[in-house]
């Protein structure tokens, strides 16, 4: 009985025993109330895109594109766009849940913010619910900023019209932060 303890602790150690520093341009900030960080804390007149977005933390998960490739990759096939010129476009990324798993915010509301300033709420029970995921690409190519990028939150296509339209309002595209109650 012994040796299944430690095998059982073994595997629900997460991917990373530190979070590693990213060493890549930070596409993804997680901030607030996440226990796992790689960056420091930043102040209100500290500057920069975050800087401008007045955010400021005590500390926060950065992610580069080879720390969000790393982990699970998941697809999803939406039609998206404009009014009038919508598309089937296939995003993939890793499950929003895991890169907030990974910055040591599980059971959490996320608050996306994009490079603009627009932000959204999306409830834990939501994120565990309907799995969106933080794409990093559509149609196979990375996404740049200037389009949808550099990540974006993606849901599952639904049937629900009620559930599209709430989740429409969640899938921030162009997104830079995300903060953590």
């Amino acid at each position: 009985m012994r040796l299944v303890l430690p095998l059982v602790l073994a595997l629900a150690t997460p991917v990373w025993a530190e979070m590693p520093a990213p060493k890549g341009h930070v596409l993804l900030t997680l901030g607030g109330a996440v226990s796992e960080t790689n960056l420091p804390a930043r102040g209100e007149n500290d500057g920069g895109l975050l800087g401008y977005l007045e955010v400021t933390h005590n500390g926060a998960a950065g992610f580069d594109t080879a720390m969000l490739d790393s982990l699970d990759q998941t697809e999803i096939t939406i039609p998206y766009g404009p009014e009038g010129d919508k598309r089937e476009i296939t995003f993939s990324g890793p499950l929003l849940s895991a890169v907030m798993s990974m910055a040591g915010a599980e059971g959490k509301t996320a608050n996306p913010m994009a490079l603009d300033g627009y932000q959204a709420e999306i409830p834990w029970s939501s994120i565990e619910a309907h799995n969106p995921i933080v794409a990093t690409h559509a149609d196979g190519s990375p996404m740049g900023i200037g389009g949808y990028g550099p990540t974006m939150i993606v849901f599952p296509p639904t049937d629900d019209a009620d559930l599209a339209a709430e989740q429409a309002g969640q899938q921030v595209w162009a997104l830079a932060y995300i903060g953590i109650e």
